[in-house]
Order: C-alpha cells, then sequence, then structure tokens
C-alpha cells in the first residue's frame, strides 16, 4: 500500500532506538555479544524504505554495510543475510589457508551447512570455524568485513539453567559456546554475535554473566511510535477512522506491537468500521494473557466516586492520595485499602482510578500460576509496564497473593516472587508512575516488607449509625426501590450485620421477586456463617489505619491492646 513518510524533522523518522543502544555497547562499551529482548516480533519504521519492517530486516539494513551478515536457529542452522554475505564466507572458507595452520583442504561451503543443518552444535562449532577463518585471513592482509550472527531464539539454543539441571545436548551447546566467545581471541576480536530471544531469564545466565556480553532490550512501542504508525495508516486509508479520534487510539493502545496495531487496522478497514476502543482493549488483554497468562488483565472501569454511595471521608482520602501521586515527589508505592469481606475495597478503589485516568491492571492468582517462573514473569511485567502511561495494580486478597520473605514456610520461589514485588515497589523510577493497590481482608498476613512500602492505609468498614441509615436510603433510591421511612428505619436495625455486598444482594432479590422490602426480609436473609470472620476482619483493618477519623467511634475509643485481645481471641475461636 502508499505510505507517506514523516517529515525529516519528526524525531520518530530517526532509526529506532533500541539500534542506537546497539551500537553503543559494540562500539562504546566493547560487547561483542548483546542479547536483544523484548519486542524482538515487533516492527519498526525503516525511514529509507518507507515502512515498518520486522527485526532482521531492521538488523540487515543497519549491519550489513558493516558485516557480513550470518543467521542461526536450532531448526534451520546456518544461512546468510543476503547473497554477498554467502560470497563472502564461501571466499573466505574455501580459500586455501595461508597461515598452514589447516591441515586438511578446504570443504565446500555448502556441504558443511547441509551436513550441521539438523545438528546445532555441529552448526555452532561451524560458526566458530567460519569466525577462526575470517580471524586468519585479518591476519594475512585480506580485507573482509566482521561477521555478525542473529542467532534466533538463543533460549532454545541455551536454555536457561544450572548444568546439573540440562539435558546432555542443552550442556553441549552450552560449555562449547562459553569457551569460544570468553576465549579472549573472540573477546577482543571484532566478530559480533547477536542472542534473540523475548525474554532474558530464558537464556542461561553463565552467558549472559560475561564480561563481553550486553543486553538490550527493546521496548514496545511508544505513544510517538504509535502516532506515527497511525500517520502512516491514515495516509494509505484515507477513509480509516477511530471511534474516540487518533490521538484517543494512540494512548489507549499503549502495550500492543506496531503488527497487533497493524491487525486492527487492516480489519477496520476491510469492514468499514471504526476502531472500537473496546477492540482495543480485548486485543490488549488478550496479547497480556498470551504472554502472563490468566492473571494479568487491564481494566477499565466504568464508575467513578460519584458511583460510591456513603463514605464521604474515605473519598476525600482517596482523592487526596491519587492527586499527590501524580508528582514523584510526593507519590507512595502503594496504598494498602483493608476491611472485611464484601465492603467495598475494590469497587472504590476502581472508582477513584478511573477518575485520574489511570490504567488498571489487575494481578490474581501469581502464586499458583507462576510457580517456577518467577524471573520471566516478572521480566515481561516491567516491561509492560514501562509501556503503559500512569498504572493502579490492583492485587485483590494480597495476603494470599504473594509468600513471604520471611516465613520459613514459603518455598523458595514464593520468597523470590515476594523479593520481585517490593523490588518493583521499591524502584525509584516508578514512583508516581505506577501505585500498587493492595486489597486485603487479612493485612495482618501481608509480608511486613510489603506493609512498609504501604505508608498510607486506609481502612473500609461497614457504615454504622446515622452513616447507615443513608447509606441505605441511597442505595434503594438508585436502584428506584420505593420504600418509607418506618420501613426504610426496620429495614436498617435487620440488616445491622449485613455487607455493602449482602445489602446489593438483598436489592437483587426485591427485584427479583418484585415485592416491598418487608416482605422479601420476612423470606430471605443474608448468610450469617462468617459473622464471626467480618467482625475479626475489622478489628484487624483497625490497626492498619493510617487515618483514625474513618475508624467508628467504637474503635476510635479502644485501646489497640483491647483490640489485639480481641483478635487473638477469635482466632482461637475460629481456629487461624
Amino acid at each position: 500500500m502508499k505510505r507517506t513518510a514523516p517529515s525529516a524533522t519528526d524525531p520518530a523518522a530517526e532509526r529506532p532506538e533500541f539500534l542506537a543502544r546497539l551500537h553503543e555497547a559494540y562500539n562504546l562499551r566493547r560487547k561483542n555479544i548483546v542479547l536483544l529482548t523484548g519486542d524482538v516480533h515487533g516492527l519498526f519504521w525503516n525511514a529509507a524504505a518507507e515502512e515498518f519492517v520486522g527485526l532482521e530486516v531492521a538488523l540487515a539494513r543497519e549491519l550489513a554495510p558493516k558485516f557480513t551478515l550470518l543467521r542461526f536457529d536450532l531448526a534451520t542452522g546456518v544461512s546468510f543475510g543476503d547473497v554477498a554475505a554467502e560470497a563472502a564466507v564461501t571466499r573466505v572458507m574455501e580459500a586455501e589457508d595461508p597461515t598452514g595452520v589447516a591441515s586438511e583442504p578446504p570443504k565446500p561451503l555448502r556441504d558443511l551447512i547441509d551436513a550441521s543443518r539438523y545438528s546445532p552444535l555441529a552448526a555452532l562449532v561451524l560458526l566458530k570455524g567460519i569466525a577462526e577463518r575470517f580471524a586468519r585471513a585479518r591476519r594475512t592482509g585480506s580485507t573482509v568485513k566482521p561477521l555478525c550472527v542473529l542467532v534466533q531464539y538463543a533460549g532454545a539454543v541455551f536454555p536457561a539453567g544450572e548444568f546439573d539441571r540440562l539435558s546432555e545436548l542443552d550442556r553441549q551447546r552450552l560449555v562449547f559456546f562459553l569457551s569460544w566467545v570468553a576465549d579472549p581471541a573472540f573477546a577482543g576480536g571484532p566478530e559480533l554475535l547477536i542472542l534473540i530471544s523475548p525474554v532474558r531469564a530464558e537464556v542461561n545466565g553463565k552467558l549472559t554473566a560475561l564480561s563481553n556480553v550486553g543486553h538490550v532490550e527493546i521496548g514496545l512501542p511508544t505513544e510517538r511510535d504509535r502516532a506515527l504508525f497511525v500517520r502512516v495508516s491514515t495516509a494509505a486509508h484515507p477513509q480509516l477512522r477511530f471511534e474516540h479520534g487518533p490521538e484517543r487510539f494512540c494512548r489507549d493502545a499503549a502495550g500492543l506491537a506496531i503488527s497487533q496495531l497493524k491487525d486492527l487496522v487492516e480489519i477496520a478497514t476491510r469492514t468499514h468500521e471504526p476502531v472500537r476502543r473496546d477492540d482495543v482493549v480485548r486485543e490488549i488483554n488478550a496479547i497480556l494473557q498470551a504472554r502472563l497468562g490468566e492473571i494479568i488483565r487491564i481494566k477499565y472501569p466504568q464508575h467513578g466516586p460519584k458511583d460510591v454511595i456513603g463514605y464521604g471521608e474515605n473519598e476525600r482520602i482517596f482523592t487526596g492520595v491519587f492527586e499527590r501521586c501524580e508528582d514523584p515527589e510526593t507519590a507512595v508505592s502503594a496504598i494498602l485499602v483493608s476491611g472485611p469481606n464484601g465492603s467495598g475495597k475494590t469497587f472504590q478503589l476502581e472508582a477513584h482510578a478511573t477518575q485520574s485516568g489511570r490504567v488498571v491492571i489487575e494481578l490474581a492468582g501469581i502464586r499458583g500460576s507462576y510457580f517456577g517462573e518467577t524471573e520471566r514473569f516478572f521480566e515481561l511485567l516491567r516491561w509492560h509496564l514501562d509501556t503503559f502511561g500512569k498504572i493502579l495494580i490492583l492485587v485483590d486478597e494480597a495476603h494470599t497473593a504473594f509468600g513471604s520473605v520471611h516465613s520459613p514456610d514459603s518455598h523458595e520461589t514464593e520468597r523470590r516472587l515476594a523479593g520481585n514485588v517490593i523490588k518493583i515497589m521499591g524502584d525509584p523510577r516508578y514512583l508516581g508512575k505506577v501505585l500498587w493497590g493492595m486489597m486485603t481482608s487479612r493485612p495482618d498476613e501481608l509480608d511486613p516488607d510489603v506493609k512498609s512500602r504501604s505508608p498510607i492505609q486506609i481502612p473500609i468498614f461497614d457504615p454504622e449509625g446515622e452513616a447507615r441509615l443513608r447509606f441505605v436510603r441511597e442505595l434503594f433510591k438508585r436502584n428506584r426501590i420505593e420504600i418509607g421511612e418506618a420501613e426504610l428505619a426496620d429495614a436498617v436495625v435487620r440488616t445491622e450485620s449485613y455487607s455493602a455486598r449482602d445489602l446489593d444482594y438483598l436489592v437483587r432479590e426485591v427485584r427479583a421477586s418484585k415485592q416491598p422490602v418487608p416482605v422479601v426480609l420476612e423470606n430471605w436473609q443474608a448468610s450469617n456463617a462468617i459473622r464471626m470472620q467480618r467482625r475479626m476482619q475489622t478489628l484487624i483493618a483497625a490497626l492498619h489505619c493510617s487515618y483514625p477519623k474513618l475508624l467508628p467511634g467504637w474503635l476510635r475509643e479502644a485501646a489497640p491492646e483491647s483490640i489485639q485481645a480481641e483478635i487473638d481471641a477469635l482466632k482461637i475461636t475460629l481456629r487461624y
């Protein structure tokens, strides 16, 4: 399709940033093995060609003038970047060795490649042989460009793990490669090996620890990159439309690669429909779940603070917290929101996230789903966090989501999981950008290091007294349930132990039965099965409170020692 390149003054018209960092790693920091991770399957703008190209093409166009390009992976063995590279390697490999080091006459290069095609170790031996022949050719005065080898799916070639956990073939490949590239003759030479893997954690740590190995992470497209793609696409398809305009699309599409944006645009152009925000959200969630599993998803809550009934003091505090977190100088890493089951912790936090304009990421079930894959998960999570704008990470029942770095009962993997969470929370780069919303009914069981990074602790209690009467009245009013003042007062008394969730269930019962509230309360009641548990959770939340005004009167007057004593007694009764 016809494309229009951006103006030469447009910063996005320059080469992708990762190429500049690759240049820095090789030329300035003298790293002749560079691990490329991140968006390795993405598309990148090439100003000369005026189009988006894949990673290998982007690398070839950047490096071909300076290097002889080869390619290697487990499936196809050794191949060449272009015909000129094959001719150059053939000429060096099939020439007589002027140094006399070679003991046998040269074999046809094509035969060597074919013989090693399905034997990765043999292919690595061939690559080493090619590099050594190029080095000897340079020593004898031949003018040859250095080799650059692109190793695709490096995590499959050199998988992570200690020697005793690798298969025999994996161990042989790794040991051979380490002995080759750690040799001072190679480390000080001009050859360049580029290892390509989506995740650094998948590549063996013994390799990435070498002094001549550098790491360059390819970030997901920035908003500027996405804006460039939109300009190119609309130039090619003038009829292309976006539901809320191109600028909103560029913001909402954070987390998507150019190839995924291209899919959305192509569907829209073929169906003659606008690119809708719901389509973008579904695509982002599909990609996140494909990479990180079912434990993570993007949410765009549709409710705001005006939809929260009552809780005026909580609203003022939440609003102030989100406002201060706009500034890295006053931001906090995390807030702890506690309270008994059904009190509305998630609903309120989401409401204020909507008002703040933050992207809401929900994490759940990390502890069970990622047993043994902690490093990979957090590398990918951090990579996505760098791409999105300002974020709220919601962790429901946070005390069960992470293990403890202190508990002797925690498995080593669970301790690493908690350690990675603490590391991200403590990273000053994310202050103001990422806010963790840790919601739990049992903050006493949360790891102390996590709690220490949550200086703002906001409890949410069931409304009491006059506040409860206003709460129930407004709840019925908003749901168009008619009830007199006398009947309302009676309903408040009869639902004294109901949580906000229980009251929502009552509203549903009234709607379903189409009977007045008093009649429904004669025939239905919320379960009292967790009444003692909710009492204990309320007491625990009172001990995790940064704002005394939020405490009900009976808790505000109680001494912390008496609250703790009742908690201890309830734990014995409930066999905790």
